[in-house]
């Protein structure tokens, strides 16, 4: 049990970094191509300016939060292999926390709300359904005696 719980604190040491190295490297290079002028550290976490496709500075907060997790999913997929939907869930309470703390406030905005869970939940669901399915098969190998043969 000490063994499963220093194992999941590793990972959450490498997959909340992580997490947060991606969202800036999206948010950065989103902000790049739409020619934001004024990125600023705040704009991973700002849920007040998030939503609207009117604006591109809005338009990129809401990108980027949307490409973060599933970028993210890809790369948690193919390293954690296990338990996507714990991981994917603290990270979402993690990410909850720190845009709170940034920001000063509890998202009020319904849109963030919506793209925040579905984001969360596509991590979640996406990324066990692929693990299940791509990496959890077990075959039954059977040797024949009479052959030699693996069947």
């Amino acid at each position: 049990m000490a063994e499963d719980t220093r194992v999941i604190c590793c990972n959450l040491c490498i997959a909340l970094p992580l997490f947060f190295l991606v969202y800036y490297m999206v948010a950065s290079l989103l902000s790049g191509a739409f020619k934001i002028n004024d990125f600023d550290g705040k704009t991973p976490f700002d849920f007040q300016n998030c939503c609207s496709v009117t604006d591109n500075k809005h338009l990129v907060t809401l990108l980027s939060l949307l490409l973060t997790y599933i970028i993210t999913t890809v790369v948690y997929i193919i390293f954690l292999r296990k338990k996507l939907w714990d991981y994917a869930i603290t990270v979402g309470l993690f990410h909850l926390a720190v845009s709170c703390a940034v920001m000063q406030a509890f998202p009020t905005n319904w849109e963030w709300w919506i793209a925040f869970l579905s984001s969360v939940l596509f991590m979640a669901l996406f990324g066990e359904l692929i693990i299940r399915f791509c990496f959890n098969k077990k075959r039954d190998v059977s040797i024949s005696p009479q052959r030699n043969l693996v069947t």
